[in-house]
């Protein structure tokens, strides 16, 4: 009965949380709505529930490395296939596509937590009674539970990354701040209602464990919306001038393309951290190289300068990032350019 009780309280509470985040993101919900995120909230939490139950630890060890994937993806791709507004992130299908990824993988994380003290639960049974199967056969749990456990940790910390940049790159435009946690944390509550109600005994205490993530999630939002942008595109822009003044030194010339640069380009020099999706802007040669990237002022100010951080032996000084400025006016057309020179 005591269970029946919290499954009731918790999905209560989950169904207002889902009720406060859907007012956040669209406005009064009305308190007539309440109802209907509380039989959504019921019907998602008894769906998973379910699931645990019924589905093998395998199931979830392919959700789980399909979600792995699915966070891994280069953001810069979704940049390409939906197109988005700078000063409107909420209606950008690529921002919501992201932070459902990384919600999802909170879900898929707790199932995999599930899956992993239930197979541990079995291989200590197996264990204690005399013939309790092949030990080949307990090997093969133990090592299942093992991997389960491991690959929902992974999940959970390239989560809290992906949602650290996410939060980073919000600071860029006109940030939204806490208010993309509205889908984050009910994933949480979620989760630790399905942990509570389907784990058995003493395990139930990780469906309260697992509550931990939500102030885990404001501490990392709040870090990410403390991150001076501008300052952190400069400390790249000295990364990456320090990357070519090293092949400089190793070749006897400057790279002509900063791929040039590679394997150690991609691995160790993001890009700037001003307009989401841009590259460096770069011209080189044999005697002479200048960096930069596109930059503007202020997130409502529509007008694009090409910024050189550094140069050295330029011949001229023709316009810069022009290739850059064209790829993010076919992304957002209308923007002006203006040709600025900063740095040298």
């Amino acid at each position: 009965m005591t269970g029946k009780v919290f499954h009731l309280f918790a999905v209560t509470i989950l169904a207002i949380a889902c009720w406060l985040s859907a007012s956040l993101l669209w406005g009064s919900q009305g308190p007539e709505r309440l109802i209907v995120w509380a039989i959504v909230a019921w019907l998602f939490v008894s769906a998973l529930a379910w699931a645990a139950r019924k589905m093998s630890a395998k199931v979830w060890i392919y959700a789980g490395l399909l979600n792995l994937a699915g966070l891994f993806l280069p953001a810069s791709i979704l940049v390409r296939v939906f197109p988005a507004r700078l000063s409107l992130p909420f209606e950008s299908p690529m921002a919501i596509t992201l932070l459902l990824i990384l919600s999802m993988a909170l879900v898929t994380a707790a199932l995999l937590l599930s899956s992993g003290l239930n197979l541990s639960r079995e291989r200590r049974n197996a264990d204690a009674l005399e013939g309790g199967g092949p030990q080949a056969q307990r090997k093969h749990v133990g090592k299942a539970a093992l991997f389960a456990l491991a690959l929902g940790s992974l999940l959970l910390a390239k989560a809290f990354h992906n949602l650290y940049w996410f939060m980073v790159w919000d600071t860029t435009n006109d940030p939204l701040g806490y208010l993309w946690l509205a889908v984050p944390v009910p994933a949480v509550l979620c989760s630790s209602v399905v942990l509570f109600v389907v784990l058995p005994g003493r395990t139930k205490l990780a469906g309260f464990l697992y509550l931990l993530l939500i102030p885990a999630l404001i501490a990392i939002s709040a870090h990410a919306q403390g991150v001076d942008f501008r300052q952190l595109t400069e400390e790249r822009a000295e990364r990456a001038s320090q990357a070519i003044e090293a092949y400089y030194a190793r070749e006897g010339r400057y790279p002509q393309d900063l791929r040039q640069l590679t394997p150690w380009y991609v691995l160790s020099l993001p890009g700037p951290v001003i307009i989401y999706g841009q590259d460096w802007c770069y011209d080189g040669g044999k005697d002479y190289y200048r960096l930069g990237y596109v930059y503007r002022k202020h997130w409502s100010d529509p007008r694009l300068s090409g910024r050189i951080y550094r140069m050295k032996g330029v011949p001229d000084l023709h316009h810069v990032c022009e290739e850059e400025v064209a790829a993010i006016q076919e992304r957002f057309p209308n923007y002006p350019y203006e040709y600025s020179i900063d740095g040298g």
